[in-house]
């Protein structure tokens, strides 16, 4: 490869993965609803862009490979044959060769033989033009044909452009856009690539189904400049159909197919970002500093200097940390095939929802979670999903309910794995517990289910009868779990015996800096996170008493909640606690569902803190979960409400 094209191989690694990602996606819609047309044209156009990234790169043998790719979706398009689950293992299986392909030859290898899936993409390809599919039976419509809905009736509109028109391809995407918005464009005539590649004259017409009269069409479409005439007449061969208003029915759930370039972004070095965020903690740090000097000496002109800077400084560590947001669907967007694979090898049906694909999280914190929710998806399927004839023995329909969710709430990001499928056995589980010594059985009565739940988290626990090659090791529950903490989040487990399981992750939306509570005992400053913290009360507006000889807060609601000394549970954690003194303040403190409260001598101040790993040596601490520098330059220990009070702590 010459010097001037290496320089463009990381942006082709980069935008070919997108394009195998959209390609994908593409296949799996498709699989589910063989009579969509767009994400036929989404594969199709994929495949035809790799051909000419690879073919300009010089990679000729991935060029060949799409190019095959991009036969076989052509004759779909041209409704040569029908869509179905051989002819979408088969495209996948190309996917996979184009990626092995891609690496061999950016790389400058050729050991990689693409020359059987080739072979079977032409076989496949000739089949189709050999034997081309019937036009329309009364089986129904053709293969790749759209079908209407029932949402309103069909038009067939027809567009011609003025002559002196410069881009007649613009002019037609402004029109079918403006289309878009009225209703759903069905079909085009000539093809949407061709339109996009201005290969017709000056007329096209687009097959749109909508609740608008003729004439809010006419005028939609005029209201576009260098537009000549347009003509609206209805499509009498595709009017809606009672099965098409049950196609109409469950289009809500139809996967939405990502279209091809649809953004333009600038792709920037993670090493880059994470020189930036890091650069934003020592500014942030320097500003708690100026901030103190300036209350220090009451300047009054250097109080409004560092104001100024510390609105500048908030609004730029934002911007950075919003450079390293990234949508879970980066992750998520891998899940659908691997869900559909997992399927078809154990023989089950299953349906995969994905929800909340914009939610956002850093890019730090994304990168770690693909692994935790492979495990739950994979244990989903395999231990969770019953078989169509159990399923339907149960009075079930064959078809499990998979669904993978991600939420806001507050500062944190909750990610949620459900199923329909049998649920967890919770006397099986806490017998397990009891035969490997993990609690004794006359305990029973002291665990709610939720804790008996997480007991499938601890090391190399498991229920299964067997081992399969999905999942059965009793190595997922506990590495989701030590994965998840170590992010700074929390899991929690629901489950109905026979309806199904969930399975929620919570986590913080980034790593690098947090608002926090600094407190102080002694002469030590210790730094909160403001995410766990509910409520500070002073001991005037709580009632001390005790329950089982230990000292416990009555809250204004009536709720009693034990009290922690944070002196004694840092010197003392497993000791007997003490009731708080008479000045001391009282924090809620609220984690994985359970809430307590901190006594704590003084309340310091509220600050953001960059967090700075602890040192090995402090590592597993309890209690501890990082350490930041403050303002005067002394460093403070940052508390870790999950690990802080044991098993302590009543439900939220």
């Amino acid at each position: 490869m010459s010097d001037d094209m290496s320089a463009y191989k990381e942006v082709f690694l980069s935008e070919s993965a997108e394009y195998l990602q959209a390609i994908t996606d593409g296949l799996i819609a498709l699989e589910a609803d063989p009579h969509d047309l767009e994400p036929v044209e989404t594969v199709f156009r994929g495949a035809h862009s790799l051909k000419g990234m690879a073919a300009a790169m010089g990679y000729d043998r991935t060029a060949d490979l799409t190019h095959k790719m991009e036969s076989l979706m052509d004759t779909i398009r041209k409704r040569e044959q029908a869509i179905d689950s051989d002819l979408v293992d088969l495209m996948l299986r190309a996917v996979d060769a184009v990626r092995e392909l891609i690496a061999d030859e950016s790389e400058g290898r050729s050991t990689y033989d693409a020359a059987p899936i080739i072979a079977d993409l032409i076989a496949r390809t000739e089949r189709g033009k050999a034997v081309p599919v019937e036009t329309e039976s009364a089986s129904g419509p053709k293969p790749a044909e759209a079908p209407p809905s029932a949402g309103g009736e069909v038009y067939r509109v027809s567009v011609t452009i003025e002559p002196t028109s410069v881009l007649k391809s613009v002019r037609a995407y402004m029109a079918l856009k403006r289309l878009g918005h009225m209703g759903t464009v069905l079909d085009t005539e000539p093809s949407a690539r061709d339109i996009e590649d201005e290969r017709f004259d000056r007329t096209f017409v687009a097959v749109l189904q909508t609740v608008e009269p003729p004439e809010a069409i006419e005028r939609a479409v005029l209201g576009i400049s260098e537009i000549e005439s347009v003509q609206v007449a209805v499509d009498a061969s595709r009017r809606p159909t009672h099965q098409a208003a049950q196609q109409e029915a469950g289009a809500e759930t139809r996967r939405v197919v990502p279209k091809l370039s649809e953004t333009q972004t600038v792709r920037v070095s993670i090493g880059h970002l994470d020189a930036m965020v890091n650069l934003v903690g020592e500014l942030v740090i320097l500003r708690a500093r100026l901030e103190r000097i300036a209350r220090e000496r009451d300047d009054h002109e250097l109080s409004e200097t560092v104001a100024a800077l510390d609105q500048i400084s908030a609004e730029l560590q934002h911007e950075v940390m919003q450079t390293r947001m990234v949508p879970v669907g980066n992750i998520f967007n891998r899940f659908p095939r691997m869900v559909r694979d997992l399927a078809r090898d154990l023989g089950k049906q299953v349906d995969f929802e994905m929800t909340g694909l914009d939610i956002e999280l850093d890019r730090t914190v994304l990168d770690e979670i693909g692994d935790p929710i492979v495990h739950l998806l994979r244990n989903a399927v395999d231990h969770g999903i019953e078989g169509p004839e159990e399923r339907q023995a149960l009075g079930k329909p064959p078809r499990g309910h998979v669904r993978l969710s991600a939420e806001r709430d507050r500062d944190q990001v909750r990610i949620s794995v459900s199923d329909d499928g049998r649920g967890m056995d919770i006397d099986r589980i806490w017998q397990k517990a009891v035969e490997r010594g993990l609690v004794s059985a006359g305990e029973r009565d002291a665990w709610s289910e939720e804790e008996v739940l997480m007991l499938t988290c601890a090391p190399g626990f498991s229920t299964a009868e067997k081992t399969t090659s999905v999942s059965g090791r009793g190595v997922g529950m506990d590495v989701v779990k030590g994965k998840i903490e170590y992010l700074g989040g929390t899991i929690a487990i629901r489950s109905e015996r026979g309806k199904g399981l969930e399975i929620s992750l919570s986590l913080p939306l980034t790593l690098a800096i947090v608002p926090a509570l600094l407190v102080g005992t002694s002469e030590q400053v210790y730094a909160l996170p403001l995410s766990a913290v509910t409520e500070v009360l002073s001991t005037d507006e709580v009632r001390t008493t005790t329950v089982d000889a230990a000292p416990c807060v009555v809250l204004r609601d009536g709720a009693v909640v034990p009290v922690w000394r944070l002196d004694q549970l840092l010197s003392e954690p497993t000791g007997r606690r003490r009731k708080p003194r008479e000045k001391d303040h009282i924090v809620l403190v609220e984690s994985a569902g359970l809430r307590n409260a901190l006594a704590v001598e003084r309340l310091v101040a509220r600050q953001e803190v960059v967090i700075k790993p602890l040192s090995p040596l402090f590592k597993g601490i309890r209690g501890l979960g990082g350490a930041t520098v403050l303002g005067d330059g002394s460093v403070a220990l940052i508390l870790d409400p999950r690990t802080l009070f044991g098993r302590g702590g009543v439900r939220a």
